[in-house]
């Protein structure tokens, strides 16, 4: 034991997602998978967690004897997830928690705080509505109410306490040092409650986590609607058979319900065309906050007061321009049926909304499920979808008092399958208006993959080919990219080796391509459905399209210039001294005579680099759409901000671990040219062969699947034999 014992020990990393997804491994009773890497997680952040030393010593009983408690497994899992990190416990303890056995948690900046929150959700601490927010209500009562385990997290307690260097030989020095260490504040309890729960005592609850439903509310259990038919004869020509997208329903409803009730109904799939999580912002586009709180305040005073500082608005000089915030567009939404499922959550029959048509008229009465004026409502799946409207919606609070009434005009669809929705919001938002067409693609990704529109005259081809051309010149103008400056843009005699045409096809050919289009059917990362997701698609826009090309090649080049493979240092020893364009990179990446520098290899790794990430991406283990943007990244345009917070997300993640192991394999690639030195190998240089012309694409790509499968990374390895298996 030290001699001096030190909380700050406890700093296991929560910048990575991985702290969260041992909650879900608990719940799901896979620890051992993970502990075998038949499933991962970052290695210290599983050992910190289950409180061993080494994958190879036996798990403590606790994690074991939880499982008869299934009631308190989540929040068992959260509660030892906070304690491996010292800043966490001095955070509950000083600034959220309440004595009250739970408290407030304030969002701070930073991966750490969204991790902390996304935690507190997925352990049941709090409602996944809070999950986007920033102040989370949380409750741990239902981990106090069995003594049983309080009795198991002392021994985790216990380890913690090891850990930092306390040598525990009785009780009552485990209770002294812990209190001292204010572990009972962490936990919101008091003194009393935190020596009685750890010693097997059940604890009565005195904390009010409800939110009581608005009484307003309840006025909306049966809701009038109207019928619009809207269906010609001639549409019944059409064979809907084979195509992705069904007979649509032959009518909608419209009606009228209190904004507040409308927004507790409903979430947004956008973005991640089946995503159902709660209030998740990045689901369509990440929503502007901003844009919400102006809307919420044109509501309450109409335009121009809604302009006005807020001094300016409690002035009587200004009260002359308050005016009724009147939104009379309406809301378009889907309303889900039975078994209808979002990312695997699939709605609870009991959260479904009826409707009933009233007979030999064109109404019809909606039913409002009893669930949902319950205050502790709490769903995994909410029976409203949002296909446009999002930010009208945001704009109010569910549990805002409003003097009077305040509602919102609906159109609803019933049971409308996603590539409708993805159609509704092309001709409502890109076609009449004749914005840039390719912004649909980001504020609506389903339609990356809609058949529809490769017949149209704004095909598929306006997103394949002007966003590869918008990512190579991010790549070209983004001065930490490895290609900045050294794509000639303009096709100039004596510029750098690789043309811009040539790298907007290696993209659209990678990334950006169908996997309909290809010899071989994995799809593009960020133009197809992904194969095993139920019609998801990776939501990420052009900012973070971009900022993981740059990322990926930055640690390509980084690798390369770190090895000491036989062909860089033959790369970095060549005589031609004409032969390196941009002197901060290593000649072996950036030299004339390396394939990193021309077509071929541009193309062969972005062909390798895509179909192993949409492998990975289709992944159980894996969902890229689960990273949370913390500011708001331009949609219209790839701003090098916009770039710069997308390399940072990425680089916080457990994707940048999996980045930073391909690029060094990458790097045991031969990637000399034909024109290279060979000191005499002619043998070699005729190897080398193998990869010029159209061909050597294809040669490029086997050579990296070879030289995975003969790694001994067990993870790299699993998605190149998905990648080889589509070959």
């Amino acid at each position: 034991m030290t001699s001096n014992p030190d909380l700050s020990v406890l700093k296991t990393s929560w910048t990575k997602y991985d702290i969260v997804q041992v909650i879900n491994m608990v719940a799901n009773n896979e620890i051992e998978k993970y502990i075998s890497k038949q499933k991962y997680i970052d290695e210290p952040i599983l050992r910190s967690f289950l409180g061993i030393k080494s994958l190879s010593e036996p798990i403590p009983d606790y994690w074991k004897e939880i499982y008869k408690y299934p009631n308190q497994i989540r929040l068992f899992a959260l509660v030892t997830t906070l304690f491996t990190h010292y800043q966490n416990i001095i955070d509950f303890g000083e600034k959220y928690g309440k004595e009250n056995m739970g408290g407030l948690y304030i969002v701070e900046d930073g991966k750490r705080a969204t991790n902390v929150r996304s935690a507190l959700v997925e352990g049941e601490a709090a409602l996944r509505k809070y999950r986007r927010q920033p102040q989370v209500p949380y409750n741990f009562s239902k981990l106090f109410s069995n003594g049983k385990v309080g009795l198991l997290f002392k021994s985790v307690l216990k380890e913690r306490l090891h850990r930092i260097g306390f040598n525990i030989s009785a009780e009552e020095e485990f209770y002294k040092k812990s209190l001292g260490l204010n572990f009972h504040k962490t936990l919101s309890l008091t003194v009393d409650q935190y020596r009685r729960w750890l010693n097997g005592s059940d604890l009565e609850s005195n904390f009010n986590d409800l939110e009581p439903v608005n009484p307003a509310f309840k006025n909306y259990r049966e809701i009038s609607g109207l019928k619009v038919k809207q269906w010609l004869n001639e549409w019944n020509e059409i064979d809907f058979t084979g195509t992705t997208r069904q007979e649509p329903p032959h009518h909608f409803v419209i009606f009228n319900i209190d904004a507040r009730l409308l927004k507790r109904l409903s979430d947004v799939h956008r973005r991640k065309a089946d995503k159902a999580r709660t209030d998740d912002g990045a689901v369509q586009r990440k929503q502007s906050s901003k844009r919400s709180e102006e809307i919420e305040k044109y509501v309450h005073g109409g335009f121009p007061w809604s302009t006005l500082k807020e001094n300016q608005q409690n002035s009587i000089e200004y009260q002359n321009l308050k005016m009724p915030g009147i939104l009379p567009t309406a809301i378009i939404a889907n309303i889900l049926g039975p078994g209808q499922k979002r990312n695997n959550n699939t709605i609870n029959n009991n959260d479904l909304i009826r409707i009933e048509e009233v007979p030999k008229t064109n109404f019809v009465k909606i039913h409002i499920p009893d669930s949902i004026f319950e205050d502790d409502w709490n769903p995994e799946l909410l029976p409203i979808e949002i296909i446009d409207g999002q930010h009208r919606l945001l704009a109010f609070d569910d549990y805002e008092v409003l003097d009077g009434d305040y509602e919102l005009p609906v159109v609803a669809y019933y049971n409308l399958d996603l590539t409708w929705q993805a159609y509704l919001f092309y001709t409502i938002n890109i076609k009449p208006v004749k914005i840039n067409t390719s912004l649909g693609f980001d504020l609506y990704p389903l339609l990356r993959t809609q058949e529809w529109l490769e017949k149209s005259r704004d095909t598929l081809l306006v997103y394949r080919e002007t966003r590869a051309q918008e990512l190579v010149e991010a790549l070209w103008i983004y001065k930490e990219s490895p290609w900045h400056n050294r794509i000639n843009m303009l096709g100039e005699a004596g510029g750098p080796t690789i043309s811009q045409a040539a790298f907007i096809r290696a993209l659209t050919s990678s990334f950006l391509k169908s996997g309909k289009e290809s010899s071989y059917s994995m799809g593009g990362l960020f133009g197809d459905i992904l194969d095993n997701k139920n019609n998801q698609v990776v939501n990420w826009n052009r900012s973070q399209q971009a900022g993981f090309l740059v990322l990926l090649w930055e640690l390509i080049e980084k690798a390369i210039a770190n090895c000491k493979y036989e062909w860089a240092i033959s790369l970095r020893t060549e005589s031609q001294h004409d032969n390196i364009i941009t002197p901060r990179l290593d000649q072996a990446f950036a030299g004339k005579n390396s394939l990193l520098s021309r077509d071929q290899g541009v193309r062969g790794i972005s062909m390798f680099a895509n179909d192993f990430f949409y492998a990975l991406a289709n992944s159980e283990d894996w969902d890229l759409n689960d990273f949370y943007w913390d500011e708001e990244l331009d949609e219209k345009k790839i701003e090098i901000y916009s770039i710069e917070e997308a390399i940072k997300i990425f680089a916080e993640d457990k994707i940048f671990d999996v980045l930073e192991r391909l690029a060094e394999l990458i790097a045991k690639f031969d990637w000399r040219t034909t024109s290279a030195e060979f000191d005499g190998n002619e043998e070699l240089r005729n190897k080398q062969a193998l990869y010029k012309g159209s061909s050597g694409y294809k040669e490029i790509w086997k050579g990296l699947i070879k030289i995975f499968l003969e790694s001994n990374d067990p993870e790299l390895i699993k998605f190149t034999l998905l990648v080889a298996e589509k070959a």
